[in-house]
């Protein structure tokens, strides 16, 4: 800057730079009142005003309320729709194993409070009972006893699947390296077999060395009881027998089965559990440690009846 530039003021330096501009020194300059950034020039600039909460949105609490303690549940529950999820499930076995079934069952997903019933569960005597509680709470079409147990599994599989989502996380241990492998199923990939069309119950067979006509059922829900081992099913197995040859009687049916021979009870056992429909239940995994592809059971473990 020139020593005459410097004595010029401020001011006059603005004019000539005005001038050299074109603007009109008359007009002056307009400074706002408040700072490009400030809130209230922001706020000022905006197209569409905020508008706060009004009281009506928010509700106000009270001790008080009309209607009963359910219709102001139902009313908090609105939009959860408890009880109305009822939808059709296809049955493994078609229904070809009952005297009247269509082959489906509807079921809803269960409650908190049934959750709470189902992780209650510390010994087998109450597991039976619980389960069967659920079942009858959120399952209907067709009675808990006299289900068989491919449709039970299968249906318990998808109340899980249902209440908590389709991913169950289980543990499996190599057989190779005995390490421990977390794996994740999803049950709606888990595969199905159902029923052939020319199955029904009674079944028929004719047993290898007496070569006698053995009619019988299949076990039931009501039945578990007499599968806990192999000892207490060969000590029960007349209890499945509809008749033997021309005889129905129950000490027949029981006094045959001691005196055949050991052919004959080994092979009706093996009928008598066979799968012949169901939900598949194993799985094929890759260790993690080894990388040998193993075959394992899906189980019943602690995560169940839970989300995780």
């Amino acid at each position: 800057m020139t020593q005459p530039e410097k004595e010029k003021s401020l001011i006059e330096l603005a004019r000539e730079h005005m001038d050299t501009a074109g603007a009109n020194p008359e007009q002056g300059v307009d400074i706002p009142d408040q700072p490009a950034s400030s809130p209230e020039r922001v706020a000022a600039m905006q197209t569409e005003p905020t508008v706060e909460p009004s009281a009506a949105q928010t509700p106000v609490a009270s001790d008080v309320f009309d209607g009963t303690v359910q219709d102001a549940v139902g009313d908090l529950l609105s939009n959860v729709a408890i009880g109305e999820e009822w939808r059709p499930l296809e049955l493994p076995s078609r229904g070809k194993a009952y005297v009247e079934s269509d082959g489906f069952v509807q079921i809803k997903p269960f409650t908190f409070a049934e959750e709470r019933k189902l992780r209650s569960i510390k010994h087998a005597n109450q597991g039976v009972k619980v389960i069967k509680g659920l079942f009858q709470a959120c399952v209907k079409g067709l009675n808990y006893d006299g289900m068989t147990l491919e449709d039970k599994n299968y249906i318990l599989f998808k109340l899980r699947e249902i209440s908590y989502g389709d991913e169950y996380t289980v543990q499996a241990e190599c057989p190779i390296c005995d390490s421990k492998n977390s794996l994740t199923l999803n049950i709606s990939n888990v595969p199905v077999k159902y029923a052939e069309d020319d199955y029904k119950e009674p079944i028929s067979i004719t047993l290898p060395d007496s070569k006698q006509t053995l009619v019988y059922v299949t076990p039931r829900c009501n039945d578990e009881k007499f599968l806990a081992d192999l000892e207490v099913l060969t000590d029960n197995l007349w209890r499945f027998m509809i008749s033997i040859g021309k005889y129905k009687d129950e000490r027949i049916k029981r006094e045959f089965l001691k005196s055949t021979t050991v052919k004959d009870v080994v092979y009706f056992r093996e009928q008598l559990v066979s799968e012949r429909y169901g939900m598949k239940n194993s799985m094929s995994y890759e260790c993690a440690s080894c990388g040998e592809v193993n075959e394992s059971l899906i189980p019943f473990n602690e995560s169940f009846f839970s989300v995780s």
